[in-house]
């Protein structure tokens, strides 16, 4: 698995996880831009890309002064669509791109998918209690699939008193009992 990270600090963090867990033969972080993609890895050479991009355009909603942060969750180095068209140069033909975002920008982001040749194929909603609005959705899309959008039932992440739901526990491998 290799990741690219435009922020050195952020990656060398990565890195050193990495290093402390013994995975350096599976995983590796590369600083780098993915506007550049180009010149960090061969295209069409990545059968899924998993991605967390910035969730807010830039100069909107509550900015934090802590220049890392702010970079992680607005489009100041990269925007929703340099991600897609990222994600599309490094994707093989039929490979998968997941991720996650708000719901709010679930619009931008199908059109954008779809103005790169990733159809999207399944989008759920995250919910952190019951009874509570979206916070979160999941997207996987394809590159060059066809039309045909599934709208699974949203996740839940919390039971109204605040323990796991079942089925994150069972996404989770949580056992109750080794708790």
């Amino acid at each position: 698995m290799v990741g690219i990270e435009i922020q050195s600090d952020v990656c060398e963090m990565a890195n050193r996880s990495i290093l402390y867990n013994n995975l350096q033969e599976k995983y590796k972080i590369i600083n780098g831009d993915i506007k550049k993609l180009d010149s960090i890895i061969t295209k069409e050479s990545f059968d899924a890309v998993v991605t967390n991009p910035p969730y807010k355009k830039e100069n909107s909603g509550v900015t934090n002064i802590d220049e890392s942060k702010l970079i992680s969750r607005h489009e100041i180095m990269c925007s929703l669509e340099d991600v897609i068209k990222a994600a599309f140069f490094a994707l093989k033909e039929k490979g998968s791109l997941y991720m996650i975002h708000r719901p709010e920008r679930i619009v931008d982001i199908m059109c954008t998918m779809r103005k790169y040749r990733i159809e999207p194929k399944t989008m759920r909603l995250i919910i952190p209690k019951p009874k509570e609005k979206p916070n979160l959705v999941l997207i996987k899309g394809i590159k060059y699939g066809n039309s045909f959008l599934q709208v699974p039932n949203p996740l839940i992440i919390y039971n109204q008193d605040g323990t796991y739901t079942e089925e994150l526990k069972d996404i989770y491998g949580i056992n109750m009992e080794e708790i």
